[in-house]
């Protein structure tokens, strides 16, 4: 009884048409390992396939399926491929040997048996499959935890957002993506309104949690493909937008931060008594050359006119190139943006 510190015998499977040979066989092995046996290829195959043993002695001179047959079939079949297959044969020619080696057995024994042999063949086999077992099983787990990390890497760990290394990744991504189609690039800049007094009066760990909600509030309001919410640093988070024109992006950063307003989350050190954000826009169609820095220099520079002009509103910057065909219209001087519920393609209300 395996009383769960025992390591479990191994199971063999003979495969053979003479039930003398399978006696001899089952003699050799039964004081180390659970033996199996079938009589013909079809059921060899079955019980393989059922029981998955950990080794398989086949026999190539069978009525019906011979060896070389079976042995193709469970090589051909993901479930039973990685079983190793040791035939037991008294064809001792060499082209023999090399086909049933081509075919994917890994060894053979010739009759008559040698009991030592035997064992020596079956007990080296079964040791390289655990081997190779476990190389597989900690290869499975070695990438997973790569993946794992792969996906750490690119996170912000407090938020749940983008960290700054992949938005500066995605961001170059995306601007060389709407250089080669002639597409318009846009990215909002926000920043939480007096934060450093929040965290002074309820604390950091609050502090913590103020930005995981505003974090939790990006990834559900920016979900189309190619959009990055990211954190930029201490309480500034920033969103890539591609195929957006800045005064679409101006929409947007007014629809998050009425939604972050509309939470009512308590800020008793501001003036408006809520947790609120200021937001700067920039973007445009991309020009060939054009640089990432610039869209969050004029991004930067839209927030401080934001904040600059009382906080908790939207500003665009005033160096948005225009479109072609239509004057420059600048923002320079835009304060809080209001703006009428829209509807914009591919976002809610």
């Amino acid at each position: 009884m395996n009383n769960g510190n025992e390591i479990p015998r191994h199971k063999i499977l003979i495969v053979d048409d003479t039930p003398a040979n399978i006696e001899i066989l089952y003699k050799i092995l039964k004081g180390e390992y659970d033996v199996l046996f079938a009589k013909n290829g079809a059921d060899g195959i079955r019980i393989v396939q059922q029981q998955l043993p950990d080794l398989i002695l086949l026999d190539i001179m069978m009525p019906g399926m011979d060896g070389y047959q079976v042995c193709q079939a469970l090589k051909g079949d993901p479930l039973t491929a990685r079983i190793p297959i040791v035939f037991v044969t008294a064809m001792s020619n060499e082209e023999d040997e090399t086909k049933g080696l081509q075919l994917g057995a890994i060894d053979y024994l010739t009759k008559p048996i040698s009991p030592p042999i035997v064992l020596a063949r079956v007990r080296n086999h079964l040791l390289l499959k655990r081997s190779s077992d476990l190389l597989e099983q900690l290869t499975a787990q070695l990438e997973e935890k790569n993946r794992a990390l792969e996906v750490l890497a690119r996170v912000d760990g407090l938020t749940g957002v983008a960290n700054r290394r992949h938005f500066d990744e995605m961001l170059q991504l995306e601007l060389q993506r709407a250089m080669r189609n002639g597409r318009h690039l846009s990215l909002i800049l926000c920043d939480i309104d007096f934060f450093k007094r929040y965290n002074d009066h309820y604390g950091h760990v609050a502090g913590d949690r103020c930005l995981q909600a505003l974090g939790d509030l990006l990834k559900g309001s920016f979900k189309r493909a190619g959009e990055v919410p990211a954190r930029y640093g201490g309480e500034e988070f920033v969103v890539v937008l591609p195929d957006t024109a800045p005064e679409t992006a101006e929409v947007l950063g007014e629809r998050l931060r009425r939604m972050l307003q509309e939470k009512a989350l308590p800020h008793e050190e501001s003036e408006v008594g809520v947790v609120t954000i200021s937001v700067g826009v920039s973007g445009g169609l991309v020009a060939r050359g054009q640089e990432p820095e610039w869209f969050i220099k004029e991004a930067d520079r839209a927030l401080y006119h934001a904040k600059a002009s009382g906080r908790n509103r939207v500003a665009l910057s005033s160096h948005c190139p225009p479109e072609p065909g239509e004057p420059h219209q600048g923002h320079g001087d835009a304060g809080q943006t209001e703006h009428d519920p829209v509807q914009l393609p591919g976002y809610g209300a």
